[in-house]
């Protein structure tokens, strides 16, 4: 029998130091944002009913996600998003004021094929609100994901803007009438920037488009640009008749206005082909991408999903919502050097001369860390030496040295270690010593 290798599941991965600390960052930020929109942070159970599951997406989920009986021999799944569990949390809370703001942030696991910037357990942001069909809610939301990224750092994004209402009813009107076939072909259209465009019409045709029908196709999905020259295009494609594609267009409109409004239209592009290929999505839905980075996939996304809360309780309120992928998102700032070089060691090590120096080394510690500070000590009685030499291995910046001669006159030394510098400084302010440097 062979020993076990205890290796970690394929797709998953280990959190080391110098990567939690920037994930640790990175939430801040997000966090800080979502509290400025007035979202309230929950986070869902993680552990759902499959049936819970499987209501949004149907059966075949199963595929795709973590799922397994329980001892009772319930069936249950591991949450692959937090719209769900947000959604469901919602649903029958009539003492709830509307608009309800919520956000998360949190792991979440599906069981894709492992590949580039994607695990099977991977972190999420998400907000969400419920109750406003205005489009002043798709602009907030669209708002919160685009200062996320303001707010990390990441300076060179683009935000793609669509319309499920606008595309289903141009498919609707060119004869596109089959509920099967229209969904078919949204799936495909979400493809249009991701495979060779050889690949692209051949999806297509295996949705059972071909001809002037095809063509058609082809021609709307491919108009994007800046809003205001795409919205006159989109004329051309759609007449003046008051139908479900009009009702998507004049919601671009309004959502355009506000977004002026808000300052943030500069950043965002019209396009056809946004379409975000979950079912659920009924109107507003929208993409953000690091330019240069589009193989990294969209670093945010979302939209309106006007008919989910019917799924999960007796509630029916309208809902908007949007989330980002923190890996992606690190990936994305790593990139382009927006990352901050943040500690992973300690600021300050207190290393004591001899055995007698040690419960002032326990004192001064506590001192330290009482004010904010980072600090270690030699939890292995080290000589003086050994101890230095830890301190100069893992690279912290100063050595405060506890000696009897030294605690005796109420000093310390402090030792800058990228300086090669030393100072003697009373054991009342070790505090200023450190921080100099900062």
């Amino acid at each position: 029998m062979s020993e076990p290798t205890f290796s970690i599941p394929r797709g998953m991965k280990d959190i080391e130091p110098v990567e939690m600390e920037r994930r640790i960052w990175v939430q801040d930020r997000i966090l800080d944002v979502l509290r400025r929109y007035g979202f309230k942070i929950v986070e869902p159970t993680p552990i759902e009913n499959l049936e819970t599951l499987e209501a949004k997406c149907g059966p075949d989920i199963r595929s795709e996600i973590y799922w397994f009986k329980d001892k009772a021999g319930r069936n249950l799944g591991l949450r692959f998003d937090l719209t769900v569990g947000m959604t469901r949390m919602v649903a029958n809370r009539f003492d709830l004021p509307e608009p309800i703001k919520i956000c998360a942030v949190a792991g979440m696991w599906r069981y894709d094929e492992p590949q580039f910037a994607r695990y099977r357990f991977f972190h999420q942001w998400d907000a969400e609100i419920y109750g406003s069909a205005e489009p002043e809610a798709d602009a907030d939301a669209i708002c919160v994901g685009m200062d996320v990224l303001e707010n990390v750092g990441l300076r060179e994004y683009e935000v793609r803007i669509n319309n499920r209402k606008l595309v289903e009813g141009f498919l609707r009107r060119i004869g596109i009438t089959q509920l099967d076939q229209v969904e078919s072909v949204i799936r495909v259209v979400d493809k249009l920037r991701k495979i060779p465009r050889s690949a692209f019409l051949g999806e297509l045709r295996k949705t059972g488009l071909e001809g002037s029908t095809l063509q058609r196709v082809l021609d709307f999905v491919e108009v994007s640009g800046e809003p205001d020259e795409v919205l006159s295009r989109l004329k051309e494609f759609l007449g003046g008749d008051e139908d479900q594609a009009m009702r998507g267009y004049d919601e671009l409109v309004r959502l355009f206005d506000v977004l002026e409004g808000f300052g943030r239209v500069r950043r965002c592009i019209l396009d056809m082909s946004t379409v975000r290929g979950i079912g659920y999505y009924d109107g507003i839905v929208f993409e953000a991408f690091d330019k240069g980075s589009e193989d990294i996939g969209a670093v945010f996304g979302g939209g309106r999903y006007d008919k989910l809360s019917q799924i999960y309780g007796k509630r029916d309120i309208p809902a908007t919502g949007v989330a980002g992928g923190i890996e992606r998102l690190m990936i994305s700032l790593e990139r382009s050097s927006a990352m901050p070089g943040l500690p992973s060691v300690p600021r300050v090590f207190v290393a004591a001369v001899n055995e007698t120096s040690r419960r002032k080394v326990w004192d001064i510690v506590q001192r330290l860390r009482d004010k904010g500070y980072s600090v270690d000590f030699d939890l292995r009685k080290r000589s003086l030496r050994g101890q230095m030499e830890y301190a100069d291995s893992v690279k912290i910046p100063f050595v405060v040295i506890v000696g009897p001669k030294e605690i005796a006159r109420g000093v310390v030394k402090v030792r800058d270690t990228a300086r090669r510098s030393e100072v003697e400084v009373e054991v009342e302010r070790i505090n200023e010593a450190v921080s100099a440097s900062s």
